[in-house]
């Protein structure tokens, strides 16, 4: 299986902006941003655009939390030959199907739903060839949300972080602009342990496409 790395962080701290840097230095990216569009907010379309009109126009791009890993005829999207496949993140990803699923379901069938889409995901990520760069929210240092679907989102979210870091062999965490690498699930701590470092995208970048 192709390396992972699960770039972890609260918001605003750089996350995104990190993962674009390192898709730099790849040939063939494929970047699905998840985020869900909301006319009704300006401000936060005018940040989708800022993060689209950011991007690399050679990038073979997937927009909307229901864009990937199938269409609506069940075809998973064509990655194959990609250098490097992102998925940017996976909290927006949740919070689109929270809200999707918030009518539909009671709250314990939405978990329920939630997990099997979240299998879903998970696998057709493992079905990658070439590395993948997942980000995704830390919110376990957060005010604890005071509406049973935020504590849903909140609790799913933390638990899909673990699952994804045990699938990883690097994490990072960012913290105001800065990249600390850290080993993940996947790879094994030598005796005396591994340093967490500060460190660049080109270095991130060459540890996900090490062999």
């Amino acid at each position: 299986m192709a390396k992972w790395m699960t770039i972890l962080g609260g918001a605003r701290s750089g996350k995104t902006d990190l993962a674009a840097q390192m898709c730099r230095h790849f040939g063939k990216v494929a970047w699905w941003g998840t985020a869900l569009q909301q006319p009704q907010d300006p401000l936060w379309e005018e940040r989708l655009q800022a993060l689209k009109s950011s991007r690399d126009p050679n990038w073979t791009t997937f927009d909307g939390p229901w864009s990937w890993p199938a269409d609506a005829a069940g075809v998973l999207p064509q990655t194959t030959g990609c250098d490097l496949f992102v998925m940017d993140c996976l909290n927006l990803w949740l919070a689109a199907h929270i809200q999707r699923g918030a009518s539909r379901y009671s709250l314990s069938q939405l978990r329920v739903h939630l997990e099997i889409e979240f299998s879903q995901l998970t696998a057709a990520l493992l079905a990658q060839s070439c590395p993948v760069l997942l980000v995704s929210a830390e919110v376990g240092w957060g005010v604890v949300p005071a509406g049973e679907v935020g504590r849903l989102f909140r609790d799913l979210l933390s638990d899909w972080n673990r699952q994804i870091v045990g699938q990883s062999d690097f994490g990072v965490t960012m913290q105001a602009g800065r990249a600390f690498v850290w080993p993940a699930g996947k790879t094994s701590l030598p005796p005396e342990g591994v340093e967490v470092r500060c460190v660049d995208e080109r270095h991130l970048s060459r540890l996900l496409s090490a062999g």
